[in-house]
């Protein structure tokens, strides 16, 4: 029998789609999740910006380079075990042109705004921000 020592830990993902009408960047973001100007709550969405920008990756990028060979888009976020609202939602917005990014954020992050939202269900669903985090894992 073998015992570790040591800290033994368990960590969890939570994946996210998030797609913005213009490109993704820290303001757009923090204004589309509905935080204006400095705030002692404005930090906690600029380090969760900085987990997605870390984390994202383009969706079909990322389909396209993972083990399984998806036959689109809906068979790859069926297999990730999202709903139907939602694979109809990035169907659209990916017919509109829009870039969709997935990825995944971690419980052994390097933030406590990531920490935090691993483990916490989120869905911002506006016209200019679409941001699921309804998705997670231990």
């Amino acid at each position: 029998m073998k015992i570790r020592q040591g800290f033994v830990t368990n960590s969890s993902s939570t994946s996210f789609i998030i797609s913005m009408k213009d490109d993704l960047d820290k303001e757009g973001f923090i204004k589309g999740i509905g935080v204006e100007g400095p705030s002692p709550i404005s930090r906690i969405f600029e380090e969760l910006y900085e987990a997605v920008e870390e984390n994202k990756q383009d969706i079909m990028k990322y389909m396209k380079e993972s083990r399984t060979a998806y036959g689109s888009v809906a068979e790859f976020l069926q297999e990730e075990s999202y709903d139907e609202e939602t694979i109809r939602i990035v169907e659209k917005l990916l017919a509109e042109n829009r870039k969709v990014y997935y990825g995944k954020l971690s419980s052994s992050g390097y933030s406590a705004a990531e920490v935090y939202f691993c483990s916490e269900s989120f869905l911002i669903c506006e016209d200019d921000l679409y941001f699921n985090g309804k998705i997670g894992g231990w």
